[in-house]
């Protein structure tokens, strides 16, 4: 069976035609992206590039298709998303990286500016990777430690540090914040060296809302890294108790919250020690990192 010569446009005209249909509004994107997954291909193709395919790859390019239509989103089907200024690899067990959780990594430039300085930072809950190894691939004399109680998800950190040159200054570390004296654990672990910055991205929605979500997110990110119990503040209650202990007497706590909880998770920090520095608003405008330091 010999391939065939095709521009990229004429051949996946056809399928954005589909998406667009179901009002896919990445249609040309996702497109591409799944073709250039059939071709094997780590960079993105363009409308304009000429390909060789096989029939072979088309059908495989057609079957990526078919799950996309199925309301399966493009990162789950190729393993991978964009966050921040690199591609992470992603599983079954990691949050899907959105947007509105790199206004962490931008509270932090925010507040230490010296790109230089070294910083020992703990990544609470790190899923994929994606904060605590962006916020090493900016300060390059820094080191993170990984912390999850998913082997799984510790297991893709390992793989995207890897892939950027980044294990070297990366710890991983196997716990649950659930289990008691987890701080205890933990310190003990880092030789009872505290941390200058503390970043974390907890499960906080509410149990009831998961249904109300939209499908590429119930159906596909893990149930764990989403509910955050009857009020969305179970995570919260596990962490701000413990997080004072293990931070430096100047050093910072950032943490992802979810819509109009910034009154309530201060409040609760204030009974563990912990001042509210400020609040940094997302793109849509929602306060979404809250800033800590210790009394």
């Amino acid at each position: 069976m010999t391939n065939k010569y095709i521009d990229v446009y004429t051949l996946i005209k056809p399928d954005i035609n589909k998406l667009s249909k179901i009002c896919i509004e990445t249609a040309n994107l996702d497109c591409r992206l799944l073709l250039s997954k059939s071709l094997d291909r780590s960079q993105i193709l363009y409308n304009h590039d000429t390909i060789e395919i096989s029939e072979d790859q088309i059908r495989t390019f057609r079957s990526l298709i078919k799950e996309r239509l199925n309301g399966k989103p493009v990162s789950r089907i190729i393993n991978k998303r964009n966050f921040w200024k690199k591609k992470f690899e992603i599983n079954e067990a990691t949050l899907d990286p959105r947007p509105d959780s790199e206004t962490l990594i931008e509270a932090i430039l925010k507040h230490f500016k010296d790109k230089l300085q070294h910083l020992k930072i703990l990544d609470l809950g790190s899923g994929s990777g994606c904060l605590g190894l962006s916020i090493l691939d900016e300060y390059i004399n820094s080191e993170v430690s990984f912390f999850d109680k998913s082997k799984k998800s510790l297991e893709i950190v390992k793989l995207n540090a890897l892939n950027f040159g980044l294990l070297d200054r990366s710890k991983l570390i196997h716990l649950d914040w659930t289990v008691d004296e987890w701080d205890i654990k933990l310190l003990k672990i880092e030789n009872q060296i505290k941390f200058d910055i503390i970043i974390s991205n907890p499960p906080y929605i509410p149990s009831n809302e998961i249904k109300k979500l939209q499908d590429e997110v119930k159906k596909y990110d893990p149930l764990i890294s989403l509910d955050g119990g009857k009020d969305g503040l179970d995570a919260y209650r596990y962490v701000l108790p413990k997080i004072s202990r293990l931070v430096k007497n100047n050093g910072k706590i950032f943490i992802e919250i979810g819509k109009n909880q910034e009154n309530s998770i201060s409040s609760m920090a204030r009974k563990f020690g912990l001042l509210t520095v400020e609040f940094k608003k997302d793109l849509s405008g929602v306060k979404r990192v809250v800033v800590f330091k210790t009394k």
